[in-house]
């Protein structure tokens, strides 16, 4: 049986963390309040002596803020942002408890630092009806949760990892067409490291 694998890319890990968590309480809207989905929302932590933003929710990466970004530069662009302390041990935590509830999926899930979990699908999409309809429930069961997630499927872990966070195109690549799925990469999609 040809080996079949998925990368989940949890793509606001952290942020969407602490919207969930602030949204189960009741506290005043400066303090993280309930909406923290829907508003600009960043993390930051001090970098030698200047507050640099370490995470970014989706509404905030559309109004142009990035990870490491200087928090004064973000509030010039967008003064009502909302900011909370960073928690750095968060995403291997978490990452370690949705891949436990990933079980349902596959038998034989592995967390990917520091955004993703990686499932062994081989003989498993069956069982939803094929590639596209196992990633889109495994997809829409993540969103359900409160996480933004790209869902992707290949005979190879880098295959799929690389698909998951840069195709434009279809998540599901078909057996033997690996390398027409990394030729339409960008050089990030490869996950080579960096030449100093």
């Amino acid at each position: 049986m040809r080996k079949r694998f998925v990368s989940i890319w949890f793509r606001h890990l952290k942020t969407d963390w602490f919207s969930l968590r602030q949204s189960t309480r009741s506290k005043p809207l400066g303090e993280g309040g309930p909406h923290l989905k829907n508003l600009p929302f960043v993390l930051r932590t001090p970098v030698h002596g200047r507050m640099i933003i370490t995470a970014t929710n989706q509404v905030a990466e559309m109004k142009g803020i990035s990870n490491g970004m200087v928090l004064a530069d973000a509030r010039a662009i967008v003064p009502d942002l909302e900011v909370l302390d960073d928690k750095p041990d968060i995403p291997e935590r978490l990452l370690k408890r949705l891949a436990e509830w990933s079980i349902r999926f596959s038998p034989v899930v592995a967390v990917d630092l520091p955004d993703g979990l990686i499932l062994d699908s081989t003989g498993c999409s069956h069982l939803w009806g094929g590639d596209s309809l196992y990633i889109e429930h495994i997809k829409q069961k993540l969103i359900t949760r409160g996480y933004d997630v790209r869902v992707a499927m290949a005979d190879t872990i880098g295959v799929a990892w690389g698909v998951a966070r840069f195709a434009i195109e279809s998540l599901v690549v078909p057996n033997d067409r690996h390398a027409e799925a990394l030729m339409s990469l960008p050089p990030e999609g490869l996950r080579l490291e960096a030449v100093e």
